[in-house]
């Protein structure tokens, strides 16, 4: 059932394997002055298809350069989020009862476009949340490829309905899933289109309705995936944008009584908040959360080491690690320890800190103020109880007033260490000796979290050692341009076990879909 190829969208290998890379990039800084001249307007909120003002305005600027300003919003509160739900609620009845086809045109015709602006939408990543550009395309294709795999797989599965025929005389059965009715879609900064995408996508095409709160620091892209839903022929009252803080929007939100499922991005303590007064209020629900990862990576005597030192710089410091993916800790055997380390340390000291939108950046700025804040006081700390090998700083040089930071390589922290169990979502990792696979295993699984796992080796067996024995959801072994990031719609399902979620089914995997329905059995006597 599940041979059936999908492609991906893959713009930048696209382009690279026809040999036209330099057609890439002319398009994207052709998009970075387009967007840059749009910058900086009004933006209200989205409800029942209309554009809502609230009694609050905030403003957003570039993580990258203070003096780009990004917009301004309407900031919500609990009465525009009544407003959301009541016309999420409203909407709902009509949704659901739409033919399959119907729903998936509506997503396809947004998937399509998407790929019409997608060196807009990149250039808007790349200048809201400072992404790279390689890295903000692969964000705008990740969030295509949701859309088009969704609704294939729901035709596929011709909406979750089977007749059952009949098990007795006269006695005609129907087993579906239906939707549960208005679900709370809460996105995070870091991949602030296609998990907005992915997310509500899972949600609306099973017939579900949505109102969604992107991060505060990235409401622009999801204004624009907004308006691209709308072009695409989405009825008003489906989806439904409200932008504004986590405690005056965000908890209202997912407390709200009529709603009736929550999707949630973000960190262990709110998903796990979430969750649990979820529960408390007595709804039955599905809570339907990604909460992070400290993940892990072994590196053999056996690993081809420019592999394996390409592959967690990449892991660790692309975007500056804030992804829950992000390689944080890694367990090197003893007799090349020292090797990869310091190799290591070098490959780490000559990748680019700068603006997203500039070609040879690979550590971007970082968020916001408590991100900054965050990397100051583990960097201090990694430099109390172990030793920097290389970063640690905060970078003012030679760019514009923004959020730099250097990348950070730490030894001689012990494994028990806060710095090398807690998640930070910054550009640093830990790198411990360990006496071999049985260890690196033992210490890789030590942990709360199971999201993603990497490991280098060249020993077959011992790779096979390791996948039967590692803890987490998501295991790549040799991925030399990530140890641990990148995961693709479709062949790397993203999930993980322990707290690093709630479910155990995986955006963008066969499993995912259901969770947004609920069982039905029907039986006609006839």
């Amino acid at each position: 059932m599940h041979s059936e190829e999908f492609e991906n969208e893959l713009t930048l290998l696209t382009h690279q394997q026809n040999g036209n890379e330099d057609e890439f990039h002319e398009a994207y800084e052709a998009a970075v002055e387009s967007v840059k001249a749009d910058l900086g307007a009004y933006h209200g909120l989205r409800i029942d298809g209309s554009h809502v003002d609230a009694a609050d305005r905030f403003e957003v600027t570039s993580p990258g350069d203070f003096d780009l300003e990004i917009g301004e919003f309407a900031a919500g509160g609990e009465s525009e989020v009544d407003a959301a739900v009541s016309a999420a609620s409203a909407a709902f009845p009509e949704w659901e009862h739409r033919d399959i086809e119907a729903r998936t045109e509506v997503f396809r015709t947004a998937a399509d476009r998407m790929r019409d602006r997608k060196f807009e939408l990149a250039a808007t990543l790349s200048l809201e949340n400072g992404k790279n550009r390689t890295e903000a395309m692969a964000d705008v294709d990740e969030a295509i490829d949701f859309l088009r795999f969704y609704s294939r797989e729901l035709e596929r599965s011709d909406g979750y309905r089977f007749d059952t025929g009949q098990p007795t005389p006269h006695q005609h059965t129907t087993n579906l899933l239906r939707p549960y009715g208005v679900f709370a879609v809460v996105a995070p900064f870091n991949f602030p289109l296609a998990i907005l995408a992915g997310m509500t996508t899972g949600a609306m095409v099973t017939g579900n309705t949505v109102v969604a709160k992107p991060a505060s620091a990235t409401p622009l892209i999801a204004h624009k995936f907004a308006d691209v839903l709308a072009d695409a022929g989405l009825p008003d009252g489906v989806f439904n944008l409200v932008t504004g803080g986590g405690r005056e929007l965000g908890q209202p939100l997912t407390e709200h009584e009529d709603v009736a499922g929550v999707a949630f991005t973000g960190s262990r303590e709110v998903g796990l908040g979430i969750e649990r007064t979820f529960r408390e209020q007595g709804k039955r629900g599905p809570v339907i959360a990604e909460l992070g990862g400290k993940n892990p990576v072994i590196v053999s005597d056996e690993a081809d080491l420019d592999d394996a030192v390409n592959g967690v710089a990449m892991g660790a410091f692309s975007f500056s690690g804030q992804k829950c993916s992000a390689t944080s800790r890694v367990y090197v055997y003893e007799d090349v320890f020292d090797e990869f380390t310091e190799r290591l340390v070098e490959a780490t000291e000559q990748l680019g800190i700068g603006r997203g939108e500039h070609l040879d950046t690979v550590v971007n700025p970082v968020i916001d103020d408590g991100a900054l804040d965050r990397y100051r006081r583990i960097t201090e700390r990694a430099r109390t109880d172990g030793t920097v090998r290389t970063g640690g700083s905060v970078v003012d040089d030679d760019l514009p007033e923004g959020r730099y930071v250097e990348p950070t390589v730490v030894t001689d922290i012990p494994h028990e260490h806060d710095l090398a169990r807690e998640e930070h979502f910054l550009p640093f990792v830990t790198v411990h000796p360990v006496s071999g696979l049985q260890e690196g295993i033992a210490k890789s699984n030590d942990s709360e979290y199971g999201l993603c796992a990497g490991i280098f080796s060249e020993d077959d067996e011992e790779v096979e050692r390791w996948f039967d024995g590692v803890e987490s959801g998501m295991c790549y072994a040799n991925r030399t341009q990530s140890a641990t990031t990148g995961a693709l719609v479709q062949a790397q399902p993203f999930g993980g076990w322990k707290f690093s979620g709630t479910t155990g089914k995986f955006a963008g995997g066969y499993w995912y879909l259901q969770q947004f329905m609920r069982e039905q059995s029907r039986t006609r006597v006839e």
